[in-house]
């Protein structure tokens, strides 16, 4: 019980196409980690260090 030419063609491809779109889905898992950093800003009113993510300082809760 042999495969045929074509068969090992598209046993192939389908391979090709599975690598390919795991690696395109790793390469955004990168780009989408890079944008999403843990990043610290000065807070305007009081100088304290606070993330961004609420928009809102952690020390005082002014608004960034």
């Amino acid at each position: 019980m042999g495969i045929s030419f074509f068969g090992l063609i598209i046993v192939v491809g389908l391979a090709v196409i599975f690598g390919l779109v795991k690696g395109i889905s790793a390469m955004l898992g990168l780009f989408k980690s890079a944008q999403g950093g843990h990043a610290m800003l000065a807070c305007p009113t009081c100088g304290q260090q606070t993330s961004h993510a609420n928009g809102r300082c952690d020390a005082c809760g002014a608004e960034l």
